[in-house]
């Protein structure tokens, strides 16, 4: 074994050592590039036109979010409203038309459905009440017709209340430092996991690093009521459910049964029905578009800690609404 003067041997290490570094790979991708990997094909783009006042027609930007797989996304009602048309550009950059759904000036949101056949990516709708003032948030949207921007920052304050211009008074929102702009409107606040926690609904004028979301517990509120069974498909399950936070990982949200109906139980945590797995409300509703009165619906719950599969017979909407009049 040849062996080097002290000094010539550090030379030698202090040279393989940087040659190893600059030839070094590092991992770029973390949580939040993940997150927007995965949410990408369930975010939109609103380009809508509105009549303008001064004659003539005028153009606004705006952003939302899939909701459901076959066609219906979500967005504010500030971004829609007075529209004569509403083009909106899928996640595949594939553009499509789009008819307003239902208007919520109350709660500024707007439910669209869209003029495709194709099947959508739908993102995950997050539990609001397990929040943590600074954890990190991920907002997408279409800033000055910028679609897809990404901006990052933290949960600043919880439960905010502020009034719009149209004189609307919103409550219980997300105060985020997630940089959003006018076309942001619409877009999803995410977490750090890529679920949908709120909606980028306002910046504070003149402030830097201050915006609100509509928290998604509102959404998902919403949509199981204008998006029910008995709104898109006339039949009913009978059912009252709540929604409980159970982990921190997976599926950290269950649907558990209020009010019994059929077969089911109080208490009986519902897991699927059909083919769709439950993680809120809003699931137990679309598991059941399609269906007409009279249909047997397999689903599985969690009762006294085994799972077991009983049936939901659905009636029809207009028998069950005469017999509580």
């Amino acid at each position: 074994m040849v062996k080097l003067p002290f000094r010539v041997g550090l030379v030698v290490a202090v040279l393989l050592f940087a040659s190893v570094e600059a030839h070094a790979q590092y991992r770029r991708g973390n949580a939040i590039t993940e997150a927007v990997a995965k949410t990408r094909m369930g975010v939109i783009t609103l380009k809508v036109t509105k009549d303008s006042a001064y004659g003539g027609k005028k153009t606004i930007a705006g952003a939302g979010f899939v909701v459901d797989e076959r066609g219906y996304v979500v967005t504010n009602h500030h971004v829609i409203v007075d529209a004569s048309r509403i083009v909106v550009t899928l996640g595949d950059k594939s553009e499509v038309e789009a008819t307003i759904h239902k208007e919520l000036a109350k709660f500024d949101l707007a439910i669209l459905k869209l003029d495709t056949k194709k099947k959508l990516t739908a993102l995950k709708l997050a539990p609001a009440a397990d929040l943590m003032q600074g954890e990190t948030v991920i907002a997408i949207g279409n800033p000055h017709g910028y679609a897809g921007t990404v901006s990052t920052g933290i949960i600043s304050a919880l439960g905010r209340d502020i009034d719009m211009p149209s004189g609307a008074k919103l409550t219980g929102l997300i105060q985020h430092s997630a940089s959003i702009n006018p076309g942001n409107s619409g877009g999803p606040l995410l977490n750090i996991n890529g679920e949908l926690i709120g909606v980028n609904v306002a910046l504070r004028e003149g402030a830097q690093g201050i915006s609100f979301a509509i928290n998604a517990d509102t959404v998902k509120a919403v949509l199981s009521k204008h998006l029910s069974a008995v709104k898109v498909s006339k039949v009913s399950h009978g059912l009252d459910c709540s929604e409980k936070v159970v982990g921190e990982e997976g599926d950290r949200q269950q649907v558990i049964v209020k009010t019994a109906a059929g077969e089911m139980k109080e208490g009986d945590v519902i897991l699927t029905v059909g083919t769709r797995s439950l993680t809120n409300r809003f699931d137990l509703e679309r598991s059941l578009w399609g269906h007409k009165a009279g249909d047997i619906v397999e689903a599985t719950v969690l009762r006294a800690g085994k799972k077991t599969t009983v049936s939901i017979t659905l009636t029809s909407a207009e028998t069950r609404t005469a017999s509580t009049r």
